[in-house]
This record gives structure tokens, sequence and C-alpha cells, in this order.
């Protein structure tokens, strides 16, 4: 796409563009978002706005840390509308800044398999520069980390899709879709189809919903499930979901949701130079990365043990710095034999 063609088809001035920071690459749009299904099924409360800026801000974040500077992202306002294909105006833009007001206090909790979980804010840092119209986000180091680690687990967020979600349960059915579509057409499923399942219980814990905010099953069960449900099959994400009650008598035990392949709605914006638009090229660098750093692991399997081991004691001492040992053991590996 030429420079000529961008600037009359985009909704946003030359102005605007020209003003955003070049040093950040801030022109290159997003598509979409790698994210850990570790992320994708973690207990966490963020209204839709908040959670929008957060996947675009993590969709930022390098599939490989190099140093601090790795955590701090930034992205302007009109970036933001065109990679969320939301609709832009001057309350739009209003709701963009005050959930960025809003995002630093947000928390998220992660379940590893062992039943240990950790509980961590979002950003350590998170700021609006009117002159460029420009968010600039501060990971909190540990959740960065977790974000490009354990990579073999990840689902491909369409960032399009997300911002026509406006319920905050809408997203969370979305995220939770997604990170079980590794099923899809296998282990008995249809072409086109998997399904996950959840208790009442665990999308409570799930939503952080509070024990007695839903009195009445057949609030719960609409507002938490129905509702937020038609709502993701009415926006054209790229899939649908059934939700189908599992009871034992009269009781409501929980849900299988059966998700189905479809078509996602078209894109009404212009991008602008998109970095990972078509080819996957994130998603072959984090294939080569896992390959090299398993053939590391064979040629030194005794230091690996060794490393492990130390990762394993650190982790005892100061709990939560560290969610996977393995990872952190591989990244020391890989430290001790540079360009091998």
């Amino acid at each position: 796409m030429n420079d000529k063609n961008t600037e009359e088809n985009s909704l946003f001035s030359k102005e605007e563009l020209d003003a955003l920071n070049p040093q950040l690459n801030l022109k290159k749009d997003r598509t979409f978002l790698l994210q850990p299904n570790i992320i994708s099924r973690s207990i966490n409360d963020v209204e839709a706005t908040e959670k929008k800026l957060m996947a675009l801000a993590m969709s930022y974040i390098p599939y490989k840390i190099e140093n601090d500077e790795d955590y701090t992202v930034s992205f302007s306002i009109s970036e933001a509308i065109r990679a969320l294909d939301l609709t832009d105006g001057q309350n739009q833009r209003l709701i963009l800044e005050n959930a960025v007001d809003k995002i630093s206090g947000s928390q998220i909790k992660i379940a590893l398999d062992n039943g240990d979980w950790f509980k961590y804010t979002w950003f350590d840092k998170a700021s609006w520069q009117p002159s460029t119209k420009t968010f600039t986000l501060t990971f909190n180091k540990t959740l960065g980390d977790a974000l490009v680690q354990y990579k073999k687990a990840y689902s491909k967020i369409d960032l399009a899709s997300l911002g026509r979600l406006s319920s905050k349960y809408s997203i969370r059915y979305f995220e939770i879709g997604l990170s079980y579509s590794g099923n899809k057409g296998i282990n008995g499923n249809k072409k086109g189809t998997w399904y996950f399942e959840y208790s009442v219980d665990q999308l409570k814990q799930l939503f952080s919903i509070e024990k007695n905010q839903y009195k009445r099953t057949c609030d719960f069960t609409r507002r938490v499930v129905y509702d937020p449900i038609d709502l993701l099959n009415k926006a054209q994400v790229g899939f649908t979901i059934k939700a189908n009650p599992i009871n034992k008598g009269k009781k409501l035990l929980g849900f299988r949701f059966v998700c189905t392949e479809s078509e996602p709605a078209p894109r009404k914006h212009v991008l602008i130079n998109s970095v990972n638009n078509g080819k996957d090229i994130y998603e072959e660098e984090i294939r080569l990365e896992e390959e090299h750093r398993e053939r590391l692991k064979e040629l030194y399997p005794d230091e690996y043990l060794s490393l492990l081991q130390e990762v394993e004691k650190e982790k005892k001492e100061n709990p939560g710095k560290f969610f996977f040992s393995d990872y952190e053991a591989l990244n020391r590996l890989e430290k001790n034999h540079p360009g091998e």
C-alpha cells in the first residue's frame, strides 16, 4: 500500500500520524495478539475497553524479552482505533483516555496446574501524552515474562474481532473459547468445532463474581452466560458459541460451551504498514526459538538439570519469581551458550 493511498483512505489526518514518535515504530499497525492460554484462562475482572487496550499493549511485547525497555510499550490513540477497528469520534477517544486512567490498578490472578496461584497488577505505570496523543504502558515485569513464556500454549486473538465486543463477559468467552481451539476438529469434535466446560463455581471464580452477587440462578445464567454469548455471536468474531447446561436433576452444575468456526466480519479501517498482517512472522519466530532451545537442552543435559535445580531453589525462596522453572532454566542455558 503506498503512502498516497494510505493518506486518502485513512480516517486520520496526516498531521496526527506525523505527530507519532517514529523511534517507537508507532505507524505500524497490529492485527492480532499471540496470547498465552494461561492468560486467557486467568482470573480477572477487567472492563471491556480496558481489556481491549491491554490486548493491544500485549501485542507489542516482543516474542523474546531482551532488556527492561521491552516491558514498556507505546501506541497512539489513532493506532488503537485502527487496530481494534473501533468507530472513531470524540466520545470514543474520551472512553479510551478514561480507560487508560483506570488500567494501572487492574489485577490478574494466574493459577498454575500444580494448584499454585499468583496475583499481580497488569502494569507498573500508565500514562497519556495529549501532545502526541500517545499511551505509554509499562507491564509488571513478572507478568511481562509470563506473556513470552510457555509459547507452546497460546491462541491467536484477532484484535478487530476483540474490538467489536462491548461486554467484559463476552470478551472473556472470546479469549477462553480461543484458548481451547487447539481441539478444533479432533478428539471427537466435528470439523470446525470444539468445546470447553466449566462448572458454575468455576465461572464465578474466572469472572471474579462475588458469592451472593446473583442470588437467583436465572439471573446468573442470563447475565453471565446467555446474554454475553448472544452478543459474541452477533459480533461476527470468527466463531460462535452455544451454551448447553449441565444439570443433575433440577440443579445446574455448569455448562458445555460448543464453539463453531464462522466467517469474521470485515475490517472497517485501512491499516498502515501492518507488522503482523498476512504471514505469521511472530509464530515462525516462536517455533524457531523453541527448536533452538530444545537443541541446547539435548547438547547440555547435565548443565540444564543443574540450572533447573538452581531455579527451583530460588523459586522456593521467592515464590512467584518465575512462572515456569523449565523456561527460566532454558533462558540461563541459552545465555551460557550465545550464538550456538
